[in-house]
């Protein structure tokens, strides 16, 4: 991961350094012992730590001293041993970014609220589209051919319906999947019509041309602007 995003120069710590070098390898990454830590720090923007160690391995002196030579620049340091380590005083240097295994926890548990509630918002908008089209249909006069025509607009949007909330279960934004359904919900319902019309014009019925321009409320200005 750390690769894919553009991390190079990678180095790995062990207590053994043949483990380290077997680890290593698989990233093209530099192999050291752990006691070699305090003076790679000095290069390193980032340090990742998971060790069995019952006792801190990087203590705030060692920190402070890399920090020094480093002019201070900040040094993100993700600490995912239980128990830590990294020592927890080493957070409290200015120019250190320390997080540990409850932080990424809190981390992890804020953005899933958040995905969360944007699922249900992103539910509760593609219900309410749905309603409204269907409301708009229910208002027409209910003779037979509209009856049969809303029913087929009810088919249409349960189908793309029941596939956005599949979507949302599956871990696609809310965004996507809202700009998803509009766009299939569009293209069917249009779809026959434009058959319909497509073949009508290869005909020459100009009178159902005039027919569907009075019945989509087009007016001259629309149909020239998309010839």
């Amino acid at each position: 991961h750390l690769q894919r995003n553009g991390v190079k120069n990678m180095v790995v710590a062990n207590r053994t350094l043949e483990r380290a070098l077997e680890v290593a390898n698989n990233f093209g990454a530099k192999a050291v012992l752990l006691s070699d830590i305090p003076e790679q720090l000095v290069y390193a923007d980032i340090v990742i730590t998971s060790t069995a160690s019952q006792l801190p391995i990087l203590g705030k002196g060692a920190v402070e001293r890399a920090l020094k030579k480093r002019k201070h620049r900040p040094i993100y340091m993700v600490d995912i041993a239980v128990p830590r380590d990294i020592e927890p005083e080493v957070g409290n240097l200015s120019d250190v970014y320390l997080y540990s295994v409850d932080d990424l926890e809190q981390v992890i548990d804020e953005n899933m609220r958040s995905r969360q509630s944007a699922a249900e918002e992103a539910e509760q908008l593609v219900e309410l589209g749905a309603i409204n089209m269907m409301r708009s249909l229910r208002a027409l006069d209910a003779v037979g051919t509209l009856k049969a025509y809303r029913e087929k607009a009810e088919r249409i949007k349960d189908f793309e319906l029941e596939r956005a909330l599949k979507q949302l279960a599956n871990g696609q934004t809310p965004e996507q999947v809202i700009q998803y359904f509009a766009k299939a919900l569009t293209n069917k319902l249009i779809h026959s019509p434009s058959i319909q019309l497509k073949k009508a014009s290869a005909e020459g019925r100009t009178e159902m041309m005039a027919w569907a321009q009075e019945l989509f409320e087009l007016s001259d200005q629309d149909i020239n602007k998309n010839n």
